[in-house]
């Protein structure tokens, strides 16, 4: 909850939210598709007390244009930072749990950090930061994050590879010319302890820095032995704010030193029936440990009104060491349990494929926009140009499955001295390049009809070597992402888009390569959308719906840890209903909520008893939702439910997990103009469910179980 000043209304709130939230996903609606940037200005002025909620006006936005989100012929979800706030939400997978259709993979290896599911289809790539890619393998924290923006649909045409199913931009908080300075304090359930501070300076008329601090330890409850450390910073400075020409430096360190979890495995297809609490890994041997480092400067040049210019720089280095002993249900000299056998007689392995090592990354992108006429037609014209280089260093080590005894499902030892250090096993070197052209032409044929159609030239080349084995492999890839679409606006407050797009992948994901996949073309697809967006209740409430059909080929299921292991490429049809409503009913009842189903199959693969089943961590049915009241100033009461339905772990459609509903509660109260004290009840109902899902085989699996109930109390300092 943030409340800009005393005289808070609910009027004040649709206002400010709308532009935290909509407002910043204009930032992706440059052409009626996605282009990040960040907007320029102060934050919406407030209405005076009682004052009726109208429509928001255009917005102005660095490197776009003018538009409304009726104007954007794609699906587009956010996530603002008032929304973070309320739900006292630390993790950007959790903050992403208002977006149905979203689901999270469990890795294993080099597997980790966010790794998640859009419209069915995975986006291990597709992460940005203030929209430039983010390539990191790491958790990412929302202390720093101003609003989240979820795009739907291929998006290649404007962020090259990785935007198959869409992408996820993180906007940061930027410097301002009003005063920021606000310090949070978070205790709760299994030892959580957080602090967070975000501090503004304004200079003079036009120079602003703002910086934003978090430390964190936490547990996660039921669930034993897990421990979670993290930091972080993230400074910035503007100069020249609403002036022609404004440069903003920016950098965000973030590290973790975890003792993970690595979840329970699937027995007879499902997981196994043990406690919540059962941990398999080893508490004196597993760690996390990452480190991000992304340092980003950002030079917008308003040369007329009609040409601007915004160029972005970026240089992050990130680093990560996984230790780790996940659950296994036979080693080399050994088969799993047949179906049926008591748990009891159950052993249970600790595999361990662990990895060190570094990425990098140097990339800069170029937007130019032009608007301009020609006869009866207003174009606004953006045309792109991208250069960036990657650079990945592992160390991968022995896997020491076979020197460990086993344990028992039922009661696993937490603690044994396995080999220490693990022999070093081979070196991975990786590099990836990529040059990329685009343009995109939004043409306003009249007050009702808009058309859209961009294109973006992509050449990829990457290189993969291994020492140890002395193997070396090189390919080019060299892709067209075209997308066209047209939008409706019969009246005011409506619109009705159909689209285009396509999108690609490069098998080198996650700059691995193998012989398994060196030969592979790009993961393909290709999307039909039709959609409508509507605001309602004089402009206080909006409405959207959406149809897609989306052909995926050559999709992979690859153990990013292990080059050489790839499974059969398959290819993937997927058909969906979107439905959202966000906005305020009355002055008092605020709402958000969203529905996504999903209709997948596997339509092409060279295993042939899964042609026909769905694709792994797809759920047909998933629901997100969540409801405020406030009745005066003082108070805030929010309510939240969330649906997830059944999801298989596998191809072959033999595993899976059961569907799951779950409850979360708020209560806010503000004592003064300075302090704000809040109450988050997350899983209100201790419901058992379980998150991320990784499955090779009836051996190799494990899935996550949910926290149980967990209480959070904050308070809010405002200077």
């Amino acid at each position: 909850m943030t409340h800009p000043d005393t005289s808070r209304t609910a009027s004040d709130n649709a206002q400010t939210r709308r532009a935290d939230g909509a407002g910043q996903a204009l930032k992706l609606a440059a052409l009626g598709m996605a282009v990040a940037g960040i907007a320029k200005g102060e934050p919406a002025p407030e209405a005076p007390a009682g004052a009726p909620v109208t429509t928001l006006p255009a917005v102005e936005v660095t490197g776009t244009v003018s538009a409304l989100p009726q104007d954007v012929p794609q699906s587009i979800a956010t996530v603002s930072h008032a929304e973070v706030t309320s739900q006292a939400v630390t993790r950007l997978e959790d903050a992403l749990r208002n977006v149905p259709g979203i689901t999270i993979n469990a890795g294993e290896g080099g597997a980790h950090g966010d790794s998640l599911n859009l419209r069915g289809l995975s986006v291990p790539d597709s992460f940005f930061l203030d929209g430039v890619r983010d390539i990191g393998l790491y958790q990412r924290d929302t202390f720093d994050q101003q609003v989240v923006e979820v795009l739907l649909g291929p998006s290649s045409v404007l962020f090259g590879r990785g935007s198959t199913a869409g992408v996820i931009n993180q906007v940061s908080k930027q410097p301002s010319l009003s005063p920021v300075d606000e310090v949070d304090a978070e205790a709760g359930s299994a030892g959580l302890v957080r602090a967070t501070a975000d501090l503004g300076w304004a200079f003079n008329g036009s120079t602003a820095a703002r910086l934003n601090l978090m430390d964190e330890r936490s547990g996660v409850v039921d669930r034993d032995h897990i421990e979670n450390a993290r930091n972080g910073f993230a400074p910035a400075i503007a100069f020249g704010i609403d002036k022609p020409a404004t440069l903003t430096l920016s950098f965000l360190h973030q590290e973790e030193n975890d003792l993970p979890d690595y979840g329970i495995p699937f027995i007879d297809g499902a997981p196994a029936q043990v406690d919540r609490s059962t941990y398999y890994g080893l508490t004196n041997y597993d760690r996390t440990k990452t480190q991000a480092d992304i340092g980003t400067a950002r030079l917008e040049l308003k040369i007329n009104d009609h040409l601007s210019i915004v160029d972005s720089l970026r240089y992050a280095h990130y680093s990560f060491d996984y230790f780790l002993s996940a659950p296994n249900l036979a080693d080399d000299y050994t088969e799993v349990a047949p179906p049926g056998t008591p748990l009891g007689q159950i052993l249970v392995y600790r595999d361990q494929p662990s990895s060190s090592g570094t990425e990098s990354e140097l990339i800069e992108h170029v937007d130019l926009t032009a608007k301009f006429d020609t006869g009866a037609v207003a174009h606004s014209l953006i045309a792109g140009i991208e250069v960036s280089r990657e650079v990945s260093d592992v160390t991968r080590y022995l896997n020491g499955i076979d020197d460990l005894p086993p344990t028992t499902l039922i009661n696993p030892a937490s603690s044994f001295s396995p080999p220490t250090p693990l022999e070093p096993d081979d070196f991975p070197d990786s590099t990836g390049t990529d040059v990329s052209l685009d343009a995109m032409d939004s043409m306003h044929l009249g007050p009702k009809v808009d058309l859209d159609g961009g294109i973006r030239w992509d050449r990829f080349n990457s290189h993969f070597s291994e020492a140890a084995s002395g193997s070396a492999y090189e390919r080019d890839d060299t892709e067209v992402s075209p997308r066209a679409s047209v939008v409706f606006k019969p009246a005011p407050g409506q619109s009705y888009y159909v689209s285009y797009g396509e999108s690609y992948n490069p098998a080198i994901e996650y700059l691995t390569l193998a012989p398994s996949n060196d030969s592979l073309s790009p993961e393909k697809d290709y999307t039909t959308e039709v959609g409508t967006k509507l605001s309602i209740l004089h402009g206080t409430l909006d409405v959207t719906g959406a149809l897609f059909d989306t052909t995926l080929e050559n999709a992979r299921n690859a153990d990013p840890d292990d080059p050489t292991v790839q499974e059969v490429p398959f290819s993937q049809r997927v058909q969906g209903l979107e439905l959202g409503v966000s906005g305020y009913i009355t002055p008092e009842w605020e709402i958000k909520a969203g529905y996504t189903l999903l209709r997948d199959r596997i339509t092409g693969s060279g295993d042939p008893d899964a042609v026909g089943k769905q694709a792994p961590n797809v759920a047909r049915d998933s629901l997100t939702s969540w409801l405020t009241y406030e009745p005066n100033r003082s108070w805030q009461i929010g309510a939240g439910a969330r649906y997830t339905g059944h999801r298989f772990a596998d191809t072959d459609n033999t595993a899976g997990v059961p569907g799951y509903e779950v409850f979360d509660a708020m209560v806010s109260y503000r004592v003064n103009e300075h302090l704000d004290l809040q109450v988050n009840v997350n899983n209100l109902a201790d419901k058992l469910f379980y998150n991320g899902i990784y499955y090779t085989g009836p051996d190799e699996n494990h899935t996550i179980p949910s926290a149980g109930r967990t209480v959070i109390v904050s308070a809010r300092l405002k200077f």
